[in-house]
């Protein structure tokens, strides 16, 4: 590579950046790569990943925000594009995303990414969600690509106007960035299971359930909790692993009542899932609405199957019997009964499920691979850019 291309990454949260988009920007720097990253202020990056990357902190508002508060945030990112002068800006969530495609249009930057990691507005009624929609589409519009991370919200996307089918593309199989089999080792499964069951007083031969992410409603925690605690099967744990720092939004009766239940553990944020994914039987994974769910490919690499409401993204990874279970979307039944028919089956129809979920992971979302498509995808853009 002659120039360096340069490229930016952008998110309002430190976390969506060291998620979902740091493997794949390091990959990019060690490839040639000029690589900066734009977020909040944060001490969560290390050193070691972040090698080759400048981090330029910028504060941005998230949530529902004023006009004023939108045209602050773009002014803001247009002078740090002006001055830097990137060849490729990509940039996710919501308001980062409105912010970034704006501000990088604005300062004529040839490449403009919308890393499209799910549809907000899906939930959505009414006027607030024709206003939602009409963010989403102002988003697009500025954007040069739009790469959502699963081929069905891409079709749904296109269905829904969003943009033209030749604006937008799903890179390799789909999901944001892989998994890597390096970090969610499978031969280390038996003796994590062991460890987290030991601190966790739980028995050996108990069955466990797990959930990973955000305790909020949309996740369908409501649901999964009061499935569980009406399952009426013996010998059966429940972890609820991830910052519940928005449980208010949870209906109170349910959540208060699985806090005191004694089979349901609730881990609170923690650095590295990879140790409670081992020690789960199933992954439950009952989302409203998702991007392409990275957290079943994560369950995955340990062999572990999915039990996954029926929408989109999840989906397109998740087949009902051949690596897990599909459940009907904000169904306590539903759940229940596919909580149900996993804890009751076969040893040998489980070894199947495993067995498949984990090689389809290892053959299709290894984030080594993926991290070669993303480059390629990035260095055939800039090329394209070129031409224009």
């Amino acid at each position: 590579m002659g120039k360096k291309i340069k490229i930016a990454g952008i998110a309002t949260k430190a976390q969506g950046i060291k998620w979902f988009m740091l493997d794949n920007l390091r990959y990019a720097a060690n490839n040639g790569f000029d690589v900066h990253v734009l977020c909040e202020q944060t001490d969560i990056f290390t050193y070691e990943n972040m090698v080759g990357i400048s981090f330029l902190p910028q504060k941005m508002s998230r949530g529902n925000v004023s006009p004023f508060e939108v045209v602050r945030s773009v002014w803001m990112l247009y002078k740090v594009f002006r001055k830097e002068r990137y060849d490729i800006v990509q940039y996710t969530s919501s308001n980062a995303a409105l912010y970034g495609s704006i501000a990088s249009w604005f300062a004529r930057v040839p490449v403009r990414i919308y890393c499209q990691w799910g549809i907000s507005y899906t939930d959505y009624t009414g006027i607030k969600k024709w206003f939602y929609k009409s963010l989403v589409k102002a988003t697009c519009l500025f954007s040069t690509r739009i790469q959502p991370d699963s081929f069905g919200n891409l079709e749904f996307a296109i269905s829904e106007k969003l943009y033209r089918r030749k604006k937008g593309n799903v890179i390799f199989h789909g999901s944001a960035c892989g998994v890597d089999l390096s970090k969610f080792d499978i031969i280390k499964k038996k003796e994590w299971r062991r460890e987290i069951c030991r601190e966790y007083n739980i028995p050996q031969n108990n069955r466990v359930l797990g959930f990973v992410g955000r305790i909020v409603p949309e996740k369908g925690i409501n649901e999964l909790l009061e499935a569980f605690m009406t399952l009426g099967i013996d010998d059966v744990s429940l972890f609820v692993v991830g910052p519940y720092y928005e449980a208010e939004r949870l209906n109170q009766e349910i959540f208060n009542k699985a806090k005191n239940h004694p089979e349901i553990y609730f881990t609170g944020p923690i650095g590295n899932p990879a140790k409670f994914y081992a020690t789960f039987d199933f992954f439950v994974f009952p989302s409203y609405r998702e991007g392409f769910g990275s957290v079943a490919l994560e369950a995955a690499a340990l062999g572990v199957p999915t039990i996954v409401s029926n929408i989109k993204g999840p989906t397109e990874f998740i087949h009902d019997g051949e690596n897990g279970i599909i459940c009907e979307v904000k169904s306590t039944n539903s759940l229940r009964k596919a909580m149900k028919y996993a804890l009751t089956m076969d040893n040998k129809e489980y070894e199947r499920l495993s067995r498949n979920c984990y090689e389809k992971v290892k053959n299709e979302f290894d984030a080594k691979l993926y991290q070669h498509e993303f480059v390629q995808d990035r260095l055939q853009l800039y090329k394209e850019s070129q031409k224009q």
